[in-house]
């Protein structure tokens, strides 16, 4: 039995989880190449459209980090 890779859509705050994401690049720290990281203002602005976009355009899981 193989598994397939997961595609995760991270809806980041550009305040918080994304400066700790760019950071981690930054260090050279490496995370799963499925994890689309999305740039917002603030996560709880976040739409449940764009959420919903998500889980449309194939995303297998959505993660909201502020």
């Amino acid at each position: 039995m193989t598994s397939t890779p997961l595609n995760i859509v991270a809806f980041c705050c550009e305040h918080c989880a994304y400066a700790a994401a760019d950071l981690a690049g930054g260090l050279r720290l490496q995370y799963p190449p499925e994890v689309k990281i999305v740039q917002i203002p603030c996560t709880g602005r976040i739409d449940v459209l764009a959420v919903l976009h998500a889980f449309e355009a194939g995303a297998d899981g959505v993660l909201t980090a502020g």
